[in-house]
């Protein structure tokens, strides 16, 4: 949200939730996530370099 660009086809989807959910999911979201390793380096991994799976649904008890 915050009048950032849609990064996916929205297909009717209104929730900011949800929309930010799928542009994970298609890898389309730009952010980096810094992992810092126990001798103070770090690696940065981009978003098309996760696994995301649907996890999180069985997580908050959803199908």
């Amino acid at each position: 949200s915050m009048n950032a660009p849609v990064m996916v086809e929205l297909e009717g989807e209104t929730d900011p939730l949800e929309i930010a959910m799928k542009e994970l999911r298609e890898r389309k979201i730009p952010f980096t996530i810094r992992r810092y390793l126990p001798d103070g380096s770090y690696e940065d991994w981009g978003v098309d370099e996760l696994i995301v799976e649907d996890s999180w649904k069985r997580q908050v008890g959803g199908d």
